[in-house]
């Protein structure tokens, strides 16, 4: 059964961390077959993948 995920990752001080968090949320996702919606949230602001 597909799950669908939403998830928000966020780092006021730095960049790196909140996307890097994102992306091992989405390859975990994919690889259990899962619906998965990411929003990032630092210091360049928000965005959705």
């Amino acid at each position: 059964m597909t799950k669908k995920i939403v998830a928000v990752t966020a780092c006021p001080t730095g960049v790196a961390h909140t996307f890097m968090a994102a992306e091992a949320l989405e390859i975990e996702a994919r690889k259990r077959g899962d619906w998965i919606k990411v929003e990032t949230r630092g210091s360049v602001g928000r965005r959705t993948r």
